[in-house]
């Protein structure tokens, strides 16, 4: 990843995160790209100390997991799993996870067709004080 594609990247990151704040996201590629630490985009996909429904601790974790719509169908998103899964054999690993969104039919067809199989569902709440 280029400085210069910066601007690209964090308009990919909107479109995956649309409720987000598309300056943060912008902000967040910058510092990455200039070598800072951001949590949030550590990796395409991480460890995670734990992650529901897998029975090893720590799991890889795929991290903001995106295809443009103008390439799906096309092995795109199997590719980009793949090699998140090739990274975890090759540092011992047994299983992998991954998330979305609960409304997200498309991500949960694709996580599907790639192998992952549902362990659960949840629905979080908040409330101001």
């Amino acid at each position: 990843m280029r400085r210069d594609e910066a601007e690209w990247w964090g308009s990919l990151r909107a479109r995956l995160w649309p409720d987000a704040d598309p300056g943060e996201l912008a902000a967040e590629a910058l510092e990455f790209i200039d070598g800072g630490r951001v949590p949030a985009i550590e990796a395409v996909f991480g460890v995670r100390p734990f992650a529901d429904g897998c029975r090893s601790m720590p799991v890889p974790h795929v991290e903001g997991w995106y295809v443009e719509p103008s390439a799906r169908g096309r092995g795109v998103g199997r590719a980009l799993l793949e090699a998140a899964e090739q990274w975890a054999r090759a540092r011992g690993f047994s299983e992998i996870a991954s998330d979305c969104e609960i409304n997200n039919h498309g991500s949960i067809a694709a996580h599907g067709c790639c192998g992952f199989v549902e362990t659960e569902r949840l629905v979080k709440f908040r409330k101001d004080l």
